[in-house]
């Protein structure tokens, strides 16, 4: 009995060991043939990769054209953003602004929407502030035309001439200030100088010489406080249809700035 039990045994485990040798193999057998797919997909990708991100991009879209056009129009919308969020700030830090708080008004909106609040607060100070600056520039304009406040402002050069460094920080700001400011009604002939094949912006300053030639300012680029003072025949001079603005917007901008035709966006040019 005992050695047909042991036989029995061995035969058990034999078995099993066949078994488990056939599992073994089927279950390599799997992994290699899963490798090898694996293995071709990635051969496959690779030989292909090209010709994908090709017809990717093709239905993608080429997004540079789009992403220009929404950074121009996005990016001077953030600058004002910015530049109203630093003033809010500045509004904020001046001694006793909160007794213009026109949310106090409404107590209720103060209550249920604190940030809201505080935009709603400083926009009515800014607004304050833009109109008692615009009230404060005009007031001083027309104190300036009179014949006393002239003789003031001209003191006030005097006095600034003589600081050593704040001088020349005054000096510059109104000479560019002026320039900017008054350029459209002082420069309101923008002509052309002819110089071979090349042609030069110019303004006409409306003044001559006693032997009758045109006097042009022609101002650099992009800085017009400087520039050359010319003294011109008339056949050197070609008049121009531009105004004063478009003229200075060519020159402030460095070129970069000239005036095109609008045209539709692409894609709405037939319909």
């Amino acid at each position: 009995m005992g050695e047909e039990r042991e036989k029995n045994t061995q035969n058990h485990f034999r078995e099993g060991r066949k078994h488990l040798e056939k599992g073994t193999q089927k279950m390599l057998e799997q992994g290699i043939e899963k490798g090898r797919e694996q293995r071709k997909k990635l051969e496959y990708y690779q030989q292909n990769r090209s010709e994908f991100i090709t017809n990717l991009s093709a239905r993608l879209g080429n997004p540079k054209k789009p992403a220009v056009s929404g950074t121009i129009v996005l990016l001077p919308v953030l600058a004002v953003l910015i530049v109203v969020s630093w003033l809010f700030d500045k509004l904020a830090a001046i001694p006793g602004n909160h007794y213009f708080n026109i949310a106090i008004l409404f107590p209720d909106f103060i209550a249920n929407n604190g940030v809201a609040a505080y935009y709603l607060n400083q926009t009515f100070k800014l607004s304050i502030l833009l109109i008692f600056g615009g009230f404060i520039v005009t007031a001083v304009g027309r104190i300036v035309r009179t014949q006393q406040g002239f003789q003031l402002e001209k003191l006030l050069d005097k006095v600034f001439d003589r600081i050593p460094f704040l001088g020349s920080v005054y000096n510059i700001t109104k000479v560019t200030t002026e320039t900017m400011l008054g350029s459209t009604e002082d420069l309101s002939k923008p002509v052309k100088i002819n110089h071979g094949d090349i042609r030069i912006n110019g303004f006409k300053t409306g003044n001559k010489t006693e032997d009758g030639r045109e006097i042009i300012f022609m101002p650099t680029a992009p800085n017009i406080t400087s520039g050359l003072v010319l003294e011109l025949p008339d056949d050197k001079i070609e008049e121009t249809d531009e105004t004063g603005e478009e003229a200075l917007t060519r020159i402030l901008s460095a070129g970069f700035g000239q005036k095109k035709e609008e045209k539709p966006p692409e894609g709405e040019e037939n319909q």
